[in-house]
C-alpha cells in the first residue's frame, strides 16, 4: 500500500519522546520517514535534555514537514509528552514511540489494512519484540504480547480483553506502546496519563475497561530497546516510591470508583499484586533497594485506609499471594526478613518450576 503525503487529517499521528535518547533517536525517527504507508504526522515532544536530541528532531522537521517539534519541561515521566500528543494530535489514531525504540517498516500499512476490515476502533494491539543491540531479527527474537493468535480473528469489548488476558495467565504487559488507539476515544474519557516513572501500569487497565471496540493484530511492529538507565528498567527507591504513591492508590481507585465485574476486579488484583511484589521483592530488585526505602514505600502506601485498601485486593488473589500479606504488614513495621525469605525461597522459585518465567 502506497499513498501519497500526509493529509490535513492522517490516518496516524506518531507521538515521539525524546528525551536524553540522543544515540538511539536518529534511528527511531528514520523508522517513521521509512514507514510504506505515508499519511501520517509525527509529534516530536523534547523534554529539556542535556544532549543534541531536540536538535536531531529539529533537523528531521526541516527535511520533513509530517514531523513537527515541541518541548517542555523535564518531567521524569513518560506521561507529559503523550499528553501533549492527545492533546494536539491531528490523526485518527494515536501511536506512541519511545525514542530509544524503533517501529518495523511495513507497521502502519498493516494496521490501516486492519482498521479497513473491522472498521473504527478504539484500540488495536499487537506485539513487539526486545533487544540490547542496534539490530534484531523480529521473526526469530522473542515475541512480546497480551494475547494469543486466536485473539486476533475477532473484535471484542475492553473488558473482555482484560479476560483474554487474564484467562492466558503471566503477567499484563501494561506498555502504552503495544497498541494504538483512537484519537477521539482518549479525548473523550479523558485517558490522560498521570506523572510518575510507571505511568503505564496506572494508565492502561482503566484505557482497556473503558474501550468498546477493540482488536488484536497477531505481528510483531514494535522493537522495544531495553537499555540499563532507563526509566522502565530501573530497580531503585523512586520506583517504589512511584508505586506506593501513584501507582497503586490509582489503582484502588479504578477498583472502587465504579461498579466492576467481580471477576475483572480479580483478574485485575492477580496483575496488580504482581507487580507490586516483583518491584518490592522479587530477588533481582531486592538487593537493588534497602529495607529503609522499602519500609517507607510501604508505610507511604498503607497511610490512612491504604492497608485496608490493599488488604481488600490482596483478598482476591491467589494463596500465594494471600500468604504474603502479613509478611508485607510485618516488613512495614521494620520486619522485612520473613517476607524476603517467603519470596526469594518460596513464592519465586515456585513460579519459575511452574514455567512462567521471573515475573507472574
Amino acid at each position: 500500500m502506497e499513498n501519497s503525503v500526509m493529509t490535513q487529517h492522517p490516518l496516524f499521528s506518531i507521538v515521539l519522546a525524546g528525551y536524553r535518547t540522543e544515540p538511539y533517536l536518529q534511528k527511531a525517527l528514520d523508522s517513521v520517514a521509512n514507514q510504506t504507508f505515508r499519511d501520517f504526522e509525527v509529534i516530536c515532544y523534547v523534554e529539556e535534555s542535556p544532549d543534541r536530541s531536540l536538535e536531531i528532531c529539529r533537523a528531521m522537521a526541516e527535511r520533513d514537514p509530517r514531523f513537527k517539534v515541541a518541548t517542555g519541561p523535564k518531567s521524569g515521566s513518560g506521561g507529559p509528552t503523550r499528553n501533549y500528543g492527545i492533546d494536539h494530535a491531528s490523526g485518527e489514531y494515536i501511536v506512541f514511540l519511545d525514542g530509544d525504540d524503533w517501529l518495523l517498516i511495513d507497521m502502519l500499512e498493516k494496521l490501516a489494512g486492519r482498521l479497513a476490515q473491522t472498521g473504527p476502533l478504539d484500540i488495536l494491539a499487537f506485539a513487539c519484540v526486545t533487544t540490547q543491540s542496534e539490530d534484531v531479527d523480529p521473526a526469530k527474537a522473542g515475541k512480546r504480547t497480551n494475547f494469543s493468535a486466536q485473539d486476533a480473528d475477532t473484535v471484542f469489548s475492553g473488558p473482555d480483553a482484560i479476560r483474554r488476558v487474564g484467562r492466558k495467565g503471566g503477567a499484563f504487559l501494561a506498555y502504552s506502546v503495544l497498541n494504538i488507539y483512537r484519537t477521539a476515544f482518549l479525548r473523550e474519557n479523558h485517558l490522560y496519563q498521570p506523572g510518575g516513572i510507571l505511568e503505564d501500569f496506572a494508565w492502561m487497565p482503566r484505557v482497556w475497561y473503558l474501550a468498546k471496540r477493540m482488536t488484536y493484530l497477531d505481528e510483531v511492529f514494535y522493537v522495544y530497546r531495553r537499555r540499563a538507565g532507563s526509566l522502565t528498567t530501573e530497580a531503585s527507591a523512586r520506583v517504589i516510591y512511584d508505586i506506593a504513591e501513584t501507582v497503586l492508590p490509582r489503582l484502588f481507585d479504578l477498583a472502587s470508583g465504579e461498579p466492576i465485574p467481580e471477576d475483572i476486579l480479580t483478574i485485575w488484583s492477580n496483575q496488580w499484586i504482581s507487580m507490586f511484589y516483583w518491584f518490592l521483592f522479587h530477588p533481582v530488585t531486592s538487593g537493588k533497594i534497602s529495607d529503609d526505602d522499602r519500609k517507607k514505600a510501604l508505610n507511604m502506601l498503607f497511610a490512612g485506609d491504604g492497608w485496608a485498601r490493599f488488604r481488600r485486593i490482596g483478598a482476591r488473589t491467589t494463596r500465594p499471594k494471600r500468604l504474603a500479606l502479613p509478611l508485607i504488614r510485618l516488613a512495614a513495621k521494620g520486619f522485612p526478613f520473613p517476607a524476603k525469605f517467603y519470596f526469594s525461597r518460596l513464592y519465586y522459585p515456585l513460579i519459575e518450576r511452574k514455567g512462567k518465567g521471573k515475573k507472574e
